[in-house]
């Protein structure tokens, strides 16, 4: 049994794999599921072994990109000496992040529409994990005892969020120089 699962577990890696490249090349609107089984080298009728419709791997391949965001994060907070350095880290990673998503999903507002709840889904997760992750990060603070480490990180994450949405509109990626300028003003008005 356990043979199998690492084959399905594979299989599956393959999939979305074959599914994001295509999703990225062609758009949600024109990729079809007979392209991306056709990538792998299968009848469609395999693919949906593995997901019902092209939506439902859609959201799988989102949800793939976060997986792979958070171990990517981690793997990078663990080099931060401090709580300021961390969080820098954390936002010149996401910033990296929003930039190969939006510029690898660029996704139309019926492609938002058609995906809607499976998208709002992903993003409360999405959300929630990175105020957990940065409520880790402030909670490691000595100088944070007494801060409301979630409310906290809510706050900062909808700042970078500000920040992120005002340079896409410009389609440039934030300047790391800004992003550290960002941290420190929000890191010192913590403990004023």
């Amino acid at each position: 049994m356990a043979g199998g699962d690492i084959d399905k577990k594979s299989r599956t890696h393959e999939i979305l794999q074959a599914a994001q490249e295509a999703f990225a090349r062609h758009g949600y609107k024109k990729t079809t599921v007979e392209d991306i089984a056709e990538r792998l080298g299968i009848v469609k009728s395999a693919l949906y072994y593995y997901y019902r419709n092209k939506q439902e791997l859609f959201i799988a391949v989102i949800e793939h990109e976060v997986v792979l965001f958070f171990n990517n994060i981690r793997s990078h907070l663990d080099a931060g000496t401090g709580v300021e350095q961390k969080l820098v880290i954390y936002s010149q990673q996401s910033n990296k992040f929003h930039q190969d998503f939006h510029n690898l999903y660029n996704l139309t507002v019926d492609d938002i529409f058609q995906n809607y709840e499976g998208l709002i889904r992903v993003r409360n997760k999405f959300f929630g994990n990175n105020i957990t992750l940065i409520a880790e990060v402030l909670g490691t603070d000595r100088q944070s005892a007494g801060i409301d480490v979630r409310a906290a990180s809510k706050l900062f994450l909808y700042m970078l969020g500000g920040i992120f949405q005002g340079y896409q509109l410009e389609k440039k990626p934030v300047p790391d120089g800004e992003l550290e300028s960002f941290v420190s003003i929000f890191y010192r008005g913590l403990h004023r």
